[in-house]
């Protein structure tokens, strides 16, 4: 079977198991945890005009999306789950759907406590959801865009190019550009890397600090979270 083929039975595969988990009551599920808590979360306290509470939803929640992502590099167990994106061996926009169902799990629980505490409003959520989603199909394509148009983009927006670098084989830029929609919060929490260190042509795609590792079976991509990966000597 030829890589591509390889690659892309596993990511629709996975897609379908967060399907069946909750990608597609996920929007559901969080506007009723929204409508429920709109009378005492945070941003009914703070009684801010609608405008102003749907633009700091979008913000503050694509912030704690930065978090969870270097949360999920940081600590053993949520790496483990989250290797499983970064054993892909090359990108376009089937990697963007790559993630173990037990990742989806969490970060649903993650973003419905924050949509409870906070209060975010039904429309806010619905917004976030497909800007996330966009933003995640857009990042993980393996176009190139323009440099003109890159260097003044990726200003304000994770490009392309951007996220490439943080899928690198080599942990120091592994640990770099974790946003997904705004590249802001790599900016100002200084993750932000614009430029591979060997150069865009010789970055590695794959597992970071590891042997080269391919999946050859869905079953392989599922245990991830559970195997012991040998180091790079």
């Amino acid at each position: 079977m030829l890589q591509w083929q390889q690659r892309w039975r596993h990511n629709i595969s996975l897609f379908a198991l967060g399907v069946l988990c909750v990608r597609v009551i996920q929007p559901l599920l969080l506007a009723v945890i929204a409508f429920y808590s709109m009378e005492f979360g945070v941003f009914w306290w703070l009684d801010l005009p609608f405008w102003a509470v749907f633009l700091l939803s979008i913000l503050l929640l694509d912030c704690l999306i930065y978090w969870q992502h270097r949360l999920f590099h940081r600590i053993p167990f949520l790496w483990r789950v989250h290797r499983v994106h970064h054993s892909d061996p090359e990108l376009d926009v089937s990697s963007a759907v790559r993630f173990h169902p037990i990742e989806i799990v969490l970060s649903l629980l993650i973003k419905g406590l924050a949509v409870w505490l906070l209060g975010v409003p039904v429309a806010a959520v619905l917004a976030f959801d497909i800007l996330l989603n966009a933003s995640a199909m857009f990042n993980h394509t393996n176009v190139r865009l323009p440099v003109i148009i890159e260097t003044w983009l990726k200003k304000l927006l994770v490009t392309p190019d951007m996220h490439r670098i943080h899928h690198s084989r080599m942990s120091l830029e592994a640990n770099s550009n974790f946003g997904f929609f705004l590249s802001i919060w790599d900016a100002l929490f200084r993750t932000k890397r614009n430029d591979a260190l060997e150069g865009d042509e010789h970055l590695k795609i794959g597992l970071p600090d590891t042997k080269t590792y391919q999946p050859t079976s869905l079953k392989d991509v599922l245990v991830m979270p559970f195997t012991v990966f040998k180091k790079h000597r």
